[in-house]
């Protein structure tokens, strides 16, 4: 009946109720509590109250543990929970069971969000040309002191896939490989019919991963050394390079990203054994920043064929998705590059409960979030902040009154 009350006011349409009946609906997330395993004998605290606890941290905006273990001392908190001690757990008691939770389950429940989203086509991408397909995103990241490289995946959201922990720089590319190893063995050879990676992934090695995984991967980069590189960039130097049968050239502007664009490509380039398809973009901002240059270049390779210049430009900007739309998103809601804890097992787990709830927390947003928002507030600037601060108000809202 709260609930209700709360979509009839119609500041409150979105609300934490409708978000927690979105997760149950599509992610089953009453299913979570026998899924999760710790080291806990005879728990007083239910595991699934810490995973939830933490995963809605993304949703409150909450910055650390103490912040998370002030809220659970609270009443809305404590009815939210369906917990009838003084406090749901302290930060301590968060820390301590966290530890204790088996890697493979917290690892299984992400999968079988990706999963679920999948059904709901959240993963489809349409590019420019028309073609639809799914694109994952790989990248080293830092956060609390751990490094770890990031499997994402974007589509109509963007979503975390896997991690893997790795000892710094220097070794991103093997924990890379694993993490890709392990998410085509979990959802299945050709997932993803796309993944892409920086100039560091631009090796014999991981074109042939994916491609034996039947998947192409795509690389962005700004270096020129490669001699596939040197041999296409002579083709479109060339005075007649438009009127050569096989390549392409294209000018456009985005309208979005505000930058007017010129972009060059061919395909059955020789390298190493495999045949490439490479792109030359070269971008002018419509208004440039002060500290970026007024034009910028870079190169596209990936061994997939049939995608258009146009094609090629936008995957190589939505190889940025997993900065903009994970890494630095996460930090704004819970300041995920904080030493949250000095124990890595802690930080890593975090880590991917954290990416969990951000997951959802996105899918939620693209498929009913953004647009109740928009029609209750329409004065407003719709940003993850109103969004963490309305969840908050909706929640007191609720449970908050004696």
């Amino acid at each position: 009946m709260g609930v209700i009350f709360l979509e009839k006011r119609g500041d409150f349409k979105m609300n934490i109720g409708q978000f927690r009946r979105y997760r149950e609906e599509n992610f089953e997330a009453s299913q979570w509590g026998e899924r999760i395993q710790d080291k806990r004998k005879r728990p007083e605290i239910p595991t699934v109250q810490i995973f939830e606890s933490l995963s809605e941290m993304v949703v409150f905006g909450q910055k650390s543990l103490l912040d998370l273990d002030q809220f659970l001392r609270t009443l809305e908190a404590r009815r939210w929970h369906g917990s009838d001690r003084a406090m749901v757990a302290s930060d301590t008691t968060l820390e301590r069971v966290v530890e204790g939770m088996e890697r493979t389950s917290i690892q299984g429940i992400g999968y079988r969000v990706i999963d679920k989203a999948d059904e709901q086509s959240l993963w489809d991408l349409k590019l420019p040309s028309g073609k639809k397909l799914r694109f994952g995103i790989v990248d080293g990241h830092w956060a609390g002191g751990i490094w770890a490289s990031v499997l994402a995946v974007g589509g109509k959201s963007d979503g975390v896939v896997d991690l893997e922990r790795y000892p710094g720089r220097g070794h991103e590319l093997g924990a890379s490989r694993q993490v890709l190893k392990r998410a085509f063995g979990k959802l299945g050879d050709g997932f993803f019919e796309m993944v892409a990676g920086d100039g560091l992934y631009a090796s014999l090695e991981d074109f042939q991963l994916c491609l034996g995984h039947g998947s192409h991967l795509l690389v962005k980069t700004d270096e020129e050394t490669l001699t596939v590189i040197q041999d296409a960039k002579h083709l479109f130097s060339c005075r007649d390079a438009k009127s050569l049968k096989g390549v392409g050239w294209q000018e456009g502007c985005d309208t979005t990203r505000l930058i007017e664009y010129e972009v060059w490509w061919a395909e059955e380039f020789d390298w190493q054994g495999l045949k490439m398809t490479v792109g030359w973009v070269k971008e002018h901002p419509l208004k440039p920043a002060k500290d970026r240059p007024e034009h910028t270049a870079y190169w596209v390779l990936t061994t997939a064929t049939g995608l258009t210049g146009e094609d090629l430009r936008e995957l190589a900007h939505l190889r940025w998705e997993i900065e903009n739309n994970i890494f630095k998103r996460l930090n704004f809601l819970v300041e995920s590059k904080r030493r949250h804890s000095h124990k890595p097992q802690v930080m890593e787990m975090l880590l991917r409960i954290w990416m969990i709830g951000v997951t959802i927390l996105g899918a939620y947003l693209f498929e009913r979030g953004w647009k109740t928002l928009k029609e209750s507030w329409q004065a407003m600037k719709v940003t993850w902040h109103i969004v963490t601060e309305l969840m908050k108000r909706s929640l007191i809202m609720l449970y908050g009154y004696g």
